[in-house]
């Protein structure tokens, strides 16, 4: 066995695990906070010297050619290996705790001058983050070791320096026995990805402290002065820290030499007698996002701004809470959610996934003795983990759950993690979360909090009423991968109606990706791994560079603090903050039609947190609307919207009318219809129109089309292979809808009016939908289309059904009354807004990084493209116009292999299948679901 393939050897000389603080030479530096001012501290990130070993036991005696890498960095992503994308899969063989015989290492180097006055104090470095495991040399001299990637690392390093250059060598390996508690879902990287800096202590400086703080006062062993904003503060009227009103008073201890800030919020945390999770006596709703470190750019390594943006923006998104998925992460990032006011649970760095797939005959054993979460000789390891994680996290009120890891089994050695977290924080009131633990051995003591991952909405509604006396938190629900995710407000309706469920955490916030050179985002297999998950790692609710997408707005929709309805003139509110009442905010409304306001106002918005208020807002349309009339409701704050509602309001439309009877022309297989500046051609074997020009231009490129197939989006991936066929590999399962084959049975042609009798069918299938298709055709070169149909037998779903209609690619403008401007499905069309919207085939396709359905928007009545072709209806249809079609949106795999385009995919559906969250979740649920038994579709062509 190899050092550092020993799972008992965690650690040699690294100093005991503390609190995070940094310690300042005056009173004025530490109450800035900035650490960079201290003489006492030391940043070493910067260009360090590296080499690079594929084999450890490769190492020279003496490096003379060394090359140059960042610091902090993941070597990965300077040319040294590839990335490494696996999901579960371990990508080596599981046999714990040896690693592969070759391990690659990297050597890393940097000379640092200590400065003045630092030899008569103690010296420590910090590692914050370091992957695999490191061994630390001074100036020749051996100076430590450690494991625990995301954990941080301090050691002594006073005997090692002397006045002047002092040289620093780190040697990082790829894998150590930890790796087997690391398997984490994302790409692979190494190196030392975290800050790493010296820090000055006195001979006789303290090394832990703990400040405790509740709603009554602020505790601490040492003596201290107490500051808010800046300035000297007292207790009497105290200042609570929630997530809506993150108040922080600063704790100045003065020790020797030394000034130490610490940052306390002034909270408790309790559960009701109902489940509930109570902050300072107040239920709570947990309103989350999964985060990993990840970066399109950066990979592992996420500098101080991309952590304050990424939750800045979580803030805008309405997110309260934060799951440090898998890992604690880089101390900052807490400072940031003490700052800005999140929620956190801090999850200890710990999943062992792989061994689930160890054994393909032997299934999944989650109490086998050779996990090592029930195996002794890892009990060290895993305590240490938690252990570390809590006692330098512990300071920060956003922390209010620990966690003892993910998807890693139960067993002994858990319970040990949570026993030891419980004798370090058991009086703090935070709880103890574990999935795995509520999963394999339900009535377990050693969690506080019940949960679970992507239960569907029925489940947790029977969850809520189980008896359990502790909360109920879903750590991971709506996957967001690709378009997506849907019914999210499907889960918050049932969230609030039970108070022992307590929010929950969407998976994830960002993509995992490598944006190349050419700014196209790569995933797994594009490195070329033995083993590798494709784009499962590309599952975040914003793309790698943080990019919005509609799931992003579907999800702050679903989080926003106000709801309502609006019934009989009378709209009535409803605050969904824990703590915040609404008199600061801007409460607006306007009532529209046709995309015109015609009245608007301000509300007086003082809403107690969860009370209601109801106003008189009757609105009468009394003309006669085109499309549609609405009522928009607005909640902002310095000017920016926080929650939006819209109520359609009762309204009569205008009918779409037909007109004179066009002259039709039965001339064979084809049928002509000639007016006043147009020309259309239908097709009688095919049952479709075929052309259409008008003033002596063609509208249409190609034949129209009668399908249900969409390019299959991530969230389909389980249902894909039900619905399509692909690269000719026969499916059993496959209803082939990729493969359709449109028979027409009959044509008949009867003075302005041709009637289609036909079917649909899969290539080798069964025909599945029976149809009668009416065109009527009018002399102003406007053209009625109803289809009437059922289905033939059962089926799977289908993704959609209704007309498709290719344009040349000057038609790619529009104007449309519907539900928009972004695109929405009917499980994601609660952020959307009905109005009148211009937009383009480009603007419309969105560039999820693995190419799939998108562009559809739900309610709509009216669409008008540039080069004149338009739609209307008296119902409702779903629509989408892009510049490619569902073929070669389904045929690429990256955003650079589709083709140039030179057209306008114009689709008008009856229906559209929603999105859910079934790429790692429940399947869809059953009312987005297109399985209607019978059909009615009516619209009309350029009226």
């Amino acid at each position: 066995m190899r050092h550092y393939e020993n799972p008992e050897l965690c650690s040699e000389k690294r100093l005991p695990q503390r609190s995070y603080y940094f310690p300042y030479d005056t009173k004025e530096k530490a109450l800035s906070g900035n650490r960079e001012d201290s003489a006492y501290y030391f940043l070493l990130n910067g260009e360090w010297d590296f080499k690079f070993y594929a084999r450890d036991v490769e190492e020279e005696a003496a490096i003379t050619d060394w090359d140059k890498i960042p610091v902090p960095s993941c070597w990965q992503l300077y040319g040294y290996e590839a990335p490494y994308y696996t999901n579960v899969n371990y990508p080596y063989p599981v046999d714990q705790p040896y690693v592969p015989n070759d391990n690659p290492m990297g050597v890393y180097r940097t000379v640092f001058t200590l400065p003045e006055g630092w030899k008569e104090r103690k010296t420590h470095i910090v590692f914050e983050g370091v992957n695999s495991c490191v061994y630390l040399y001074v100036n020749g001299e051996y100076a430590g070791f450690s494991k625990g990637s995301h954990l941080q690392a301090e050691f002594d390093l006073t005997a090692f320096v002397k006045e002047g250059e002092n040289e620093l060598v780190c040697k990082v390996l790829k894998y150590c026995s930890d790796s087997y508690l690391e398997d984490q879902d994302f790409l692979r990287y190494n190196g030392i990805f975290r800050d790493v800096y010296l820090l000055s202590r006195d001979p006789d400086h303290l090394h832990d402290i703990v400040v405790k703080a509740d709603t009554k006062g602020i505790y601490c062993d040492e003596p201290f002065e107490l500051y808010f904003a800046g300035e000297p503060a007292t207790l009497e009227e105290p200042k609570l820290w929630t997530a809506e009103t993150p108040n922080l008073y600063t704790v100045l201890i003065h020790h020797g030499s030394e000034f130490i800030p610490i940052q306390v919020g002034m909270r408790e945390i309790s559960v009701s007698d109902k489940a509930e999770l109570l902050i300072n006596g107040q239920p709570v709703k947990l309103k989350g996002v999964n985060h990993h470190d990840t970066h399109p750019v950066y990979g592992h390594y996420l500098p101080d701004d991309v952590m304050w943006e990424d939750l800045a923006l979580m803030k805008d998104l309405n997110i309260n809470c934060v799951r440090t998925s898998h890992y604690p992460p880089a101390p900052i990032f807490l400072s940031y959610c003490d700052a800005l006011g999140i929620y956190v649970v801090d999850e200890a760095d710990l999943e062992e996934h792989g061994f689930t797939c160890r054994n393909i005959h032997g299934g999944y054993e989650p109490f086998h003795e050779d996990w090592p979460c029930q195996d002794p000789k890892w009990e060290k390891a895993f305590v240490e983990r938690a252990e570390r994680m809590v006692l330098r996290d512990r300071n920060h009120p956003c922390v209010i759950f620990w966690s003892l890891g993910n998807e890693s089994g139960f067993g002994k050695n858990h319970e040990a993690m949570s026993r030891r977290i419980k004798e370090l924080d058991g009086d703090s009131g935070r709880l103890v979360h574990y999935e795995g633990a509520c999963v394999i051995k339900d009535e377990t003591d050693s969690v506080d909090v019940v949960s679970r991952m992507y239960t569907d909405t029925k489940g947790i509604a029977e969850f809520a009423v189980d008896g359990d006396p502790r909360p109920f938190f879903l750590c991971e629900y709506a996957h967001a991968m690709g378009n997506g995710p849907g019914d999210v407000g499907d889960y918050w309706d049932v969230i609030y109606q039970y108070p022992r469920l307590i929010g929950g955490c969407v998976w994830e916030w960002a993509d995992h990706s490598v944006l190349d050179e050419n700014g196209v985002y790569r995933y797994g297999g594009d490195f070329g791994e033995t083993t590798h998950d494709i784009n499962f790692c590309c599952d975040g609710m914003v793309l790698g560079d943080r990019t919005l997408k509609a799931g992003s707005l579907e999800i702050k929709h679903a989080y926003q603090p106000l709801t309502g309805e609006w019934k009989d003139g009378v709209l009535t509110l409803c605050n969904r903050y824990d703590f915040t009442n609404l008199k600061d905010y801007e409460l607006t409304w306007q009532i529209g039609a046709d995309g015109k306001i015609l009245a608007e106002g301000k509300l007086d918005s003082d809403i107690a947190p969860h009370a209601t208020r109801s106003y008189d807002l009757a609105s009468v349309i009394e003309d006669e609307v085109a499309y549609g009339a609405y009522l928009n409701i607005n909640l902002a704050l310095n000017g920016d919207i926080v929650a939006d509602l819209q109520f359609e309001l009762p309204a009569t439309r205008k009918a779409v009318e037909g007109g004179e009877a066009a002259e039709l022309v039965d001339a064979g297989y084809k049928v002509f219809i000639k007016g006043d500046g147009f020309e259309y051609t239908f097709d009688k074997g095919h049952g479709l129109i075929a052309s259409m020009t008008k003033g002596g231009i063609p509208l249409l490129k190609e034949e129209s089309k009668l399908s249900v197939w969409r390019a299959p989006t991530d969230n389909d991936r389980n249902i894909r292979h039900q619905w399509g066929i692909f690269h000719g590999l026969t499916n059993g399962d496959s209803e082939r809808y990729n493969a359709l084959y449109n028979k027409i049975y009959s044509c008949d042609v009867v003075d302005n009016t041709i009637t289609v009798k036909g079917s649909l069918a899969g290539i080798s299938r069964a025909p599945f939908f029976g149809y009668t298709a009416t065109y009527t055709f009018f002399a102003d070169g406007g053209i009625k289309v109803e289809l009437d149909g059922e289905k033939l037998r059962e089926i799977v779903y289908l993704p959609r059904l209704g007309f498709e209609f290719v344009l040349p690619a000057e038609a790619a403008s529009f104007t449309y009354f519907g539900k928009g401007p972004h695109e929405n499905y009917q499980d994601t069309c609660r952020s959307a807004r009905l109005g009148v919207y211009e937009s383009s085939a480009a603007d419309e396709y969105y560039p999820y990084p693995y190419p799939q359905e998108t562009g559809n928007h739900t309610s709509a009545r009216m669409l008008k493209l540039e080069n004149g072709l338009s739609f209307a209806t008296d119902g409702l249809f779903e629509f989408s116009v892009l510049p490619y079609d569902a073929d070669e949106l389904t045929e690429a795999l990256h955003t650079d292999e589709l083709p140039e385009s030179d057209k306008v995919v114009v689709r008008v559906d009856y229906k559209v299948s929603g999105i859910g969250s079934n790429s790692c979740g429940p399947r869809l649920l059953e009312q987005y679901r297109l399985d209607d038994e019978k059909v009615h579709f009516a619209f009309y062509i350029n009226r």
